[in-house]
């Protein structure tokens, strides 16, 4: 009889084992479809970007949803005053990247939120980070700060909170740094479980304002710092794997909370950085069409000081207990790489012979290439037919500002720009509005006619009409290729339902592009795996309930 009770047992777990890997299979199908039906959704749409499978696409919906939390600011927004945005919009470079900014990279590396709604105290704590990086003009200075702090010890938690507030969280009790509250992405985690001697390395914000929500604004706000900023995530952004997202189907799963790092005009993007792991996107990293989503509803920038780091290169003076030799020389501090200025720039208490200054310009022995005569240094303006290297550039009479190798008309040279190395006689030309080869033709390619900053290289496809160029929602029924995929009204996609395309069901309207059936929610395999085995399974207990109401012998 013990047996036969075994055998039940047996049977029993290998039903239940084959029932589980055939709703497996038919998990592992519906993530499939779900992604050939963004890439369908891609290639109607003409968007340039790709999907495909990633370390939180392979996850099912509620599980992903999990790696959101933005709650939408309702209260009127403090912008920031005209004044900080220093930059002039029209003076802004074309293309803009924290992580290769003047050859270096001022970002902290890419975190992973896992599953708790905490994206708010990421893209917060991130901001934070490079913002001291940034305005201690040090990329070298690189803080690893605690989200734990914030997720712990301020009102928010896993199912979300609000960017605001959390900037005046930081604003009034600031955040530790990692080794003193480390990440455990549970909201669980007491407050008091920060190390003892916390209050020794806080770092907190002086102020923060929102940037108006639109590009020039935030632009110009890129080009002093990064930036916090919101949007809205739909399904399809969970599958990005690279080039420049925009909606193109499914739900609306939640709001999130990332850092704004860079754009492109060519490309019209923001350049974001994620909190979902370097497995998601590029790196970590993704590229977003302005406007898209929502992107920069809630654009936040920061303002970061310390009365005892006056020049803000993270080292304290030592009235306040520090070894800052010039806490008003960001590139004066203990173990700084010595300089050609003048200064003790180690703190070492002692001047290289090489940075005495002896024509008392100004520019020590070491970069001077005349150090008798004041007049001479580098820094002067080059004087163009005075027969004298002013600018110790090595050559009199050049004045070749880009250091391009090309010098300016005014000089007699040929560079028609001496302001952009891109531009000299003879370079290559590039799709960026410019005369790059100085040969007084702009190619037609590059010119904007319609007025739209979109150019026919960069895919304006009707550069007549401002109202048509890529990136734009398809109109129906005006005949116009308004977002120039090559598909007009009716032909289009999104005009082939009384809804439109976003409106339409992901799987569904894929396969009706195709012309085939519908996808079924049930692979075949799993679903003829599961009613194969029901009745058996059933079969199979009736016996098993016999063999027991037996006599036992």
């Amino acid at each position: 009889m013990e047996r036969k009770d075994g055998a039940c047992y047996l049977i029993g777990c290998a039903f239940v084992l084959l029932a589980f890997f055939g709703a497996t299979i038919d998990i592992a199908q519906a993530d499939r479809v779900e992604l050939r039906s963004v890439q369908g959704y891609i290639q109607f749409r003409g968007a340039r970007w790709i999907a495909g499978e990633n370390s939180l696409s392979v996850l099912p919906t509620e599980q992903r949803r999990l790696f959101l939390g933005l709650r939408k600011s309702q209260s009127p927004p403090k912008f920031a005053d005209s004044g900080r945005l220093k930059i002039q919009s029209q003076n802004l470079p074309s293309h803009l990247d924290w992580r290769q900014h003047q050859d270096e990279n001022w970002l902290t590396p890419v975190k992973d939120q896992g599953p708790c709604g905490s994206c708010w105290a990421f893209s917060a704590i991130a901001a934070l980070e490079s913002t001291i990086a940034i305005r201690a003009r040090n990329p070298s200075l690189i803080l690893d700060l605690s989200e734990q702090f914030l997720l712990s010890c301020s009102p928010g938690d896993c199912n979300g909170y609000w960017l605001g507030p959390t900037m005046s969280f930081l604003e009034v009790a600031g955040t530790v740094d990692e080794a003193c509250f480390p990440y455990t992405g549970e909201d669980t985690t007491l407050c008091s479980n920060r190390c003892p001697d916390w209050q020794e390395s806080v770092f907190s914000i002086t102020n923060w304002s929102y940037i108006p929500n639109n590009v020039e604004a935030i632009r110009a706000a890129l080009n002093q710092q990064v930036l916090s900023t919101t949007f809205d995530v739909y399904s399809d952004l969970f599958y990005y794997v690279g080039g420049v997202y925009e909606h193109v189907g499914g739900e609306l799963i939640g709001g999130h909370a990332v850092l704004l790092v860079g754009y492109d005009d060519v490309e019209h993007a923001w350049i974001a950085k994620n909190s979902w792991g370097p497995g998601w996107g590029e790196g970590g990293y993704f590229k977003i069409l302005w406007g898209d989503c929502g992107i920069g509803s809630d654009t936040i920038m920061l303002q970061y000081s310390n009365p005892c780091d006056e020049d803000e290169d993270g080292y304290l003076n030592t009235s306040c207990g520090g070894k800052d030799c010039d806490d008003q020389d960001y590139q004066v501090h203990p173990k700084a790489v010595e300089r050609c200025d003048g200064k003790d720039s180690n703190c070492d208490g002692v001047l290289p012979q090489d940075e005495v200054d002896g024509d008392g310009d100004g520019w020590p022995l070491c970069n001077d290439c005349n150090d008798r005569q004041a007049g001479i240094h580098p820094g002067a303006m080059e004087i163009c037919g005075d027969g004298i290297d002013n600018d110790c550039s090595g050559r009199a009479e050049d004045k070749d500002l880009d250091a391009d190798g090309f010098t300016d008309l005014a000089c007699g040279g040929t560079d028609c720009d001496d302001e952009d190395p891109h531009t000299y006689p003879g370079a290559p030309e590039v799709c960026d509005g410019r005369d790059n080869n100085c040969n007084g033709a702009l190619p037609v390619g590059e010119q904007d006619l319609d007025g739209d900053t979109w150019l026919v290289c960069a895919g304006d496809c009707n550069d007549q009409n401002p109202s048509v160029h890529p990136g734009r929602a398809e109109v129906c029924g005006n005949g116009l290729d308004d977002d120039c995929d090559n598909d007009r009204d009716g032909k289009d996609i999104e005009c082939a339902t009384p809804e439109g395309w976003s409106a339409a069901n992901p799987a569904s309207a894929t396969q009706q592009t195709r012309g085939e059936k519908p996808a079924r929610s049930i692979s075949l395999v799993g679903g003829y795996l599961l009613w194969l085995f029901i009745p058996l399974w059933v079969i199979a207990v009736i016996r098993c309930a016999r063999w027991r109401r037996r006599p036992q012998t």
